[in-house]
């Protein structure tokens, strides 16, 4: 398991209030998730990543990229490594052109049956198929979220239902390949962004949402609710999500 946090707000706010001073701030949290960590922002209209293998609680280079990370959307993660080992390119937040996604939970056999992997990347277009890059079952999720988004997306750019219908599809993907009702189900909760939309989707594990109206407007997502704000659980099964302005 893992604990994620994804925000879109004005770019001149702090990040390292949730990041790192909040009460329950993600990097406390780390001391739980202690195998490495990434933080995603969006700068001069790229995304820029940075991660680090130690625990967040013990690394400076985490507190130096909260403070860097001014852009209106930051997605934010703590790893603990229930699928492949603590190395760079099996940290989240994973990145393909301007998106980036985060995934707090586990696919189902994904690690003890070959057939499960295997069936899981089919189901990968071959153009995103060649972009793995780690052993994770997170980037092989992310990756056809990416399918399923290309299958659905408009002629005049992504919108946000199209985004929450992608990422119900890829739920639905993966219980179907992975699931049996004898076995632990799996837990995926999703975080994505491409700058513009924000949206998570939740499918057995905690999430909760706090947004704050206004033309200080702030939406957040996340595993656990960080500092004062006026956190509600999402329902299960349900996508919640932020788009351009509002």
């Amino acid at each position: 398991m893992c604990r994620l946090f994804g925000q879109h707000a004005p770019p001149e706010l702090d990040r390292c209030v949730p990041l790192c001073s909040a009460h329950n701030a993600l990097r406390f949290q780390s001391h739980r998730h202690p195998h490495g960590w990434g933080i995603a922002w969006y700068q001069a209209g790229r995304v820029r990543v940075e991660r680090g293998l130690l625990p967040a609680h013990a690394d400076e280079a985490f507190v130096e990229a909260a403070r860097a990370a001014r852009s209106r959307v930051v997605i934010a993660h703590v790893r603990d490594a229930s699928v492949g080992p603590v190395t760079e390119a099996n940290t989240h937040p994973f990145i393909h052109d301007q998106w980036i996604f985060a995934h707090n939970g586990t696919v189902a056999r994904f690690r003890d049956v070959a057939r499960v992997r295997a069936r899981l990347e089919a189901e990968i277009d071959p153009v995103f198929r060649r972009a793995l890059r780690g052993e994770t079952d997170s980037e092989r999720c992310f990756l056809i979220f990416l399918t399923r988004l290309a299958a659905r997306r408009g002629a005049a750019g992504v919108t946000l239902a199209e985004v929450k219908t992608a990422l119900r599809a890829t739920t639905e993907t993966i219980r179907r390949v992975a699931d049996l009702s004898s076995a632990r189900p799996s837990s995926l909760n999703f975080l994505v962004s491409d700058g513009r939309v924000l949206a998570a989707s939740r499918h057995g594990r905690d999430l909760h949402v706090s947004e704050a109206a206004g033309d200080e407007h702030v939406f957040a997502v996340a595993s656990e609710p960080i500092g004062a704000a006026d956190w509600k659980v999402v329902p299960e099964g349900a996508v919640v999500g932020y788009e351009g302005d509002g």
